[in-house]
């Protein structure tokens, strides 16, 4: 922001005045703002839920195929046992 964003308004009914309208042509700007700010947070909320549905689901997905992998790799040990087993009887 630089200073062409907040310019002071002239009224030509006295210095009061001016004071009054600048203050309340900041404040307008300070509305649009936060209106735009709300707008924006509920965007983000939304995004923010369906992130978490999505990784809710692929953290299912992962867990899963540890357990199938898990399953894999403890045949296979069983399987190098019985190799180990065989090379030393």
């Amino acid at each position: 922001m630089n200073e062409g964003d907040f310019p002071e308004v002239k009224t030509g009914n006295g210095v009061d005045r001016d004071l009054a309208a600048t203050a309340n042509d900041r404040i307008k700007k300070a509305v649009v703002e936060i209106h735009g700010l709300k707008e924006a947070v509920a965007s983000l909320e939304k995004t923010i839920v369906e992130l978490d549905t999505k990784s809710q689901r692929l953290q299912q997905r992962i867990f899963w195929f540890t357990v199938v992998a898990s399953i894999f790799a403890a045949t296979q040990l069983l399987q190098a046992i019985d190799i180990l087993i065989s090379w030393f009887t």
